[in-house]
């Protein structure tokens, strides 16, 4: 309807000029036909004067053909000059033109008695024709002056009009446009920071309800495809944590048998002490198998979608857990840990495990033989412990959180080759792999930045000093007063 309204006041402005232009055109070719009445008029009594002069007949009939000439003119155009002349001022003129061409006809054959008499007839029918003529031209130029003002008026209004309109499409425009498309562009930028809140459509038009119910029709979809890569990611990380547990659980099995043997051949009447000793063994072996069967199933059970965030859990229990998972696959005796045991977080430890997981395999895998690894968290406000420049980090956290809110930094560096400054922007797309191909599925570093946001933290990855990776991982510090 603004549309339709505009459209409108556009047409009427655009035509109201039009008329008006119009209009002044109409006068002007009036105006055209008066002038020409007036140069008649003043030629055949300047001819008639030069013939009293001289009495040269060419005079004398230049004047009639003049006159001839301004009868026809207004015989012609009496239609166009009726709208600054009377019917009657017409006819009189028309008359007084006649008047004047009959003196002039008949004069020659006139005597020397009846010529004084003819030429005052024919003077005052002059002077009359004349003096119409200059009126109406006088009338056709106030006609002419007011259309030419109007016109002015006319286009000073549509001047201001179309200004108006102009300052009034702005503001509708910058209201129900500029506005809405900017909060949209703020809201996308926002979820290309890693946020996976939906969008709102910021105003009540059509188009932008659809593109927000379209758009956050895709990210569901996203957000069910990146579901099922973390699964995958999960069953191919499930083969190597197998055969890692597998080995773990021959230890303690092998304890227990090795302790039951014993006491078997102490029998009923062995040592005592010695017997207590082993049962005592065997019990401790088969709690240590159970915590690693448990780790386990709580490493691959599918978790909910976001946070649990039921209780405060030590960091750096929960980085000894994650050692104990990857114990027999990967050479944890050279993860060094650096991490103050005050320091607490509200989270799925399993999952965080996961994280961790995912980066000291990768840290080791790209590494190779001999790499260092160190695990290292510090605890403070969000601005003392930003990013650095050469930082590529993902995360709402970073964009958005208050800068005196406190976040636990926790870094995993290596010393290995590092990474491809040009694959730095792209460690965390899925199906990645900045390593030779076929190294890895490509999804361990997609998953643990997922798993980061869900937990409104953020990762990142930059350049280490000591000439690998660090990847660094920002999370919310919810455990203050809490146990």
């Amino acid at each position: 309807s603004a549309y339709a309204l505009a459209g409108l006041l556009i047409v009427f402005l655009v035509l109201a000029q039009y008329l008006a232009l119009a209009g002044i055109e109409i006068r002007v070719e009036r105006s055209d036909i008066v002038a020409g009445l007036l140069q008649d008029s003043l030629e055949m009594r300047r001819f008639e004067k030069k013939f009293y002069a001289d009495e040269h007949p060419e005079d004398l009939a230049a004047a009639r053909r003049h006159a001839a000439i301004a009868l026809e003119r207004l015989d012609r155009n009496k239609q166009s000059l009726a709208a600054v002349a009377t019917p009657a001022d017409l006819y009189a003129l028309g008359e007084a033109l006649r008047e004047y061409q009959t003196g002039l006809r008949a004069y020659p054959d006139l005597s020397d008695l009846e010529r004084a008499p003819a030429v005052e007839r024919i003077r005052q029918a002059g002077h009359a024709a004349s003096s119409q003529i200059k009126i109406l031209s006088q009338r056709d130029h106030h006609a002419l002056t007011g259309a030419v003002s109007r016109a002015h008026r006319w286009l000073i209004a549509t001047a201001g009009g179309v200004l108006l309109l102009i300052l009034l499409g702005g503001w509708w425009l910058s209201r129900r446009i500029l506005s809405p498309i900017a909060s949209v562009e703020q809201q996308l930028r926002a979820i290309g920071s890693g946020s996976r809140s939906h969008l709102e459509a910021p105003a009540l038009d059509r188009e932008l309800v659809s593109f927000t119910r379209v758009f956050n029709s895709m990210l569901e979809e996203l957000d069910q495809r990146q579901a099922a890569l973390r699964r995958s990611e999960r069953l191919a990380a499930l083969g190597v944590l197998v055969s890692g547990v597998a080995h773990e659980l021959n230890n303690p099995l092998g304890n227990i048998s090795t302790s039951l043997q014993l006491v078997v051949e102490e029998g009923s009447d062995g040592d005592a002490q010695l017997v207590r000793e082993c049962l005592q063994q065997a019990e401790s072996e088969t709690a240590r198998a159970q915590n690693i069967v448990r780790g386990l199933l709580h490493y691959t059970r599918q978790q909910p979608r976001g946070p649990k965030r039921m209780e405060c859990l030590p960091l750096q229990r929960i980085a000894l857990g994650a050692l104990d998972l990857i114990r027999a696959t990967l050479p944890v005796d050279r993860v060094a840990l650096d991490i103050p045991e005050e320091l607490k977080l509200a989270v799925e430890p399993e999952r965080l495990q996961q994280v961790l997981v995912n980066l000291l395999r990768n840290a080791f895998e790209a590494g190779g033989d001999g790499v260092q690894v160190t695990v290292r968290a510090e605890r403070g406000p969000l601005a003392e412990l930003r990013p650095s420049a050469e930082t590529h980090a993902v995360g709402e956290l970073l964009a958005s959180g208050q800068p005196r809110a406190p976040v636990i930094r926790l870094a995993v560096e290596d010393d290995g080759p590092g990474i491809d400054p040009d694959a730095l922007d792209h460690v965390f797309e899925p199906f990645f792999r900045a390593r030779e191909q076929g190294s890895g599925s490509g999804l361990g570093l997609f998953v643990a930045q997922e798993i980061v946001q869900e937990h409104g933290g953020a990762i990142g990855v930059a350049p280490s000093a000591r000439g690998g990776a660090c990847f660094t991982i920002w999370l919310p510090c919810e455990c203050e007063g809490r146990t």
